[in-house]
């Protein structure tokens, strides 16, 4: 039987006082990069949260004007690491995926990176998926 994953929660919807509240890889961050400090950590979160927003609309733009590689190069790299930090390295490996192809992958093959990588980051944060 597959294993169910949580339904991610909204950045409001944690107590302030319960990591348990946290998908896994989440509260693996909290431990090994944020030193227990689950304020720190949802501050972090909900930041980034926020950034992800301006992020799927300079992305929407990059692919759309398909001639500013480099910039979808900066974007997804950020995004990696950023996501690294959050604990969720699966999503951030598809997020290296698409910088390393940013630099020679056709424009159709790296939009459909970048909504594989999009759809990820709204199911794992509980992001609005018309944003």
């Amino acid at each position: 039987m597959a294993e169910m994953k949580p339904e991610p929660l909204p950045p409001t919807a944690l107590a302030a006082d319960s990591v348990a509240q946290l998908p896994p890889c989440e509260q693996g961050a909290v431990q090994s990069l944020f030193d227990n400090d689950l304020a720190l950590f949802l501050t972090f979160r909900a930041a980034c949260i926020e950034q992800f927003e301006h992020d799927f609309r300079l992305a929407a733009a990059l692919l759309a004007a398909q001639q500013d590689r480099a910039a979808l190069v900066r974007l997804a790299h950020s995004l990696k690491g950023v996501l690294h930090t959050l604990g969720h390295t699966e999503i951030g490996a598809l997020a290296h995926g698409l910088q390393v192809q940013a630099e020679r992958a056709d424009w159709a093959e790296l939009q459909g990176q970048w909504t594989a990588l999009r759809l990820r980051l709204v199911a794992a944060f509980g992001l609005d998926l018309a944003a």
